[in-house]
């Protein structure tokens, strides 16, 4: 089988042999899979990843193999894959908390993923979705539940006003997500001109360039406050810094994009004190699968929107470069059902 892996910096077509699934696992035919960001971080040089692995974690398929403990999967189901697989023992998986797991292994960075034309995984990581979703939208059941989780975190109450900093794939399901959790109305600041028209087809309250007087105009719109709730979702110390400056007292601001690990920023302890300013981060997608796809399936979510380009997986090369230009949502790898 023709398989993408990471080898010694930089992404190698190779043909693999069929992976053998043990007792437990099943085998995936994959039909999509996705490019995340943390993807490109890695391509670009930007992250360090294991050699020897089959890169893609946000994928779905059809199975066609089951091992003999599979129990709730059948052959020819179609399926997407929660790719992050925690051990079940240690101290914050026994508390629920089983994002943070101390052995937290990924299907597609520590193990074989999904660019590739077949996949093995554990059955307890698959779930089954119906013939009338795409396989495409079916991939993109992992970055909305990650998206899910934020947004549950961060607990938008009905009426708020929000501010999500960032119109890639993630930042256009945060700003979904933020209405169907009760926002009356949502900010997005992004730098590129197609990235803003997306934001305002799905509903976007106020489109801005972060050129624009971003300060100005939310504190003429909220009589002076700030925003509610503000969604980081670049991840850059400097777009950081712009959602937390604008979110009124009491606000709570949710760090949502991944920023390089040696970028800081300077913030005042005593702003945090006397704005009574909550910060918080957000960690992958517990237990927020089953309800991603669901939200999906019913049409309340619109993901076919986030997903701005497709390749076979024989051009993988172009679609990195691709998704690294910035100009890109999400870049989907497509194979034939």
């Amino acid at each position: 089988m023709l398989a993408a892996v990471w080898e010694k910096g930089k992404i190698n077509l190779i043909d693999k042999p069929e992976p053998l699934v043990n007792n437990d696992e099943i085998l995936i035919k994959v039909l999509a899979s996705g490019i995340c960001g943390t993807d490109l971080h890695i391509f670009a040089g930007e992250g360090y990843a294991k050699d020897n692995i089959v890169r893609g974690h946000e994928f779905a398929g059809r199975v066609v193999k089951v091992g003999r403990n599979v129990l709730g999967i059948k052959e020819g189901d179609l399926v997407a894959v929660d790719p992050n697989i925690a051990c079940g023992h240690c101290y914050f998986c026994r508390r629920g908390e089983i994002h943070l797991c101390e052995n937290l292994r990924a299907i597609g960075v520590d193990m074989d993923g999904g660019f590739a034309e077949y996949c093995k995984v554990p059955f307890k990581q698959a779930y089954s979705f119906s013939e009338k979703v795409s396989p495409i939208e079916g991939a993109m059941m992992e970055p909305v539940a990650c998206a899910l989780h934020g947004i549950e975190r961060i607990g938008i109450h009905l009426g708020d006003t929000v501010l999500i900093v960032g119109a890639g794939a993630l930042g256009l399901i945060l700003l979904q997500l933020s209405y169907f959790y009760g926002a009356s109305s949502v900010i997005v600041v992004e730098i590129d001109e197609g990235k803003r028209k997306i934001a305002k087809e799905l509903g976007a309250s106020y489109v801005l360039t972060p050129s624009d007087e971003v300060s100005s105009f939310i504190k003429e719109l909220t009589n002076g406050r700030g925003v509610d709730v503000g969604i980081e979702a670049v991840g850059k110390k400097e777009t950081v810094s712009l959602t937390i400056d604008n979110v009124r007292r009491g606000g709570k601001i949710l760090i949502f994009g991944v920023s390089p690990k040696e970028d800081l920023i300077s913030i005042s302890p005593f702003d945090i004190y006397y704005r009574e300013l909550t910060i918080m981060g957000s960690f992958v997608n517990p237990f927020t699968n089953s309800k991603a796809l669901r939200l999906i399936e019913d049409g309340r979510i619109n993901v076919s929107k986030v997903v701005s380009h497709k390749f076979p997986l024989s051009e993988i090369h172009k679609a990195i470069e691709v998704g690294l230009s910035g100009k890109s949502l999400r870049v989907m790898i497509t194979y034939e059902d």
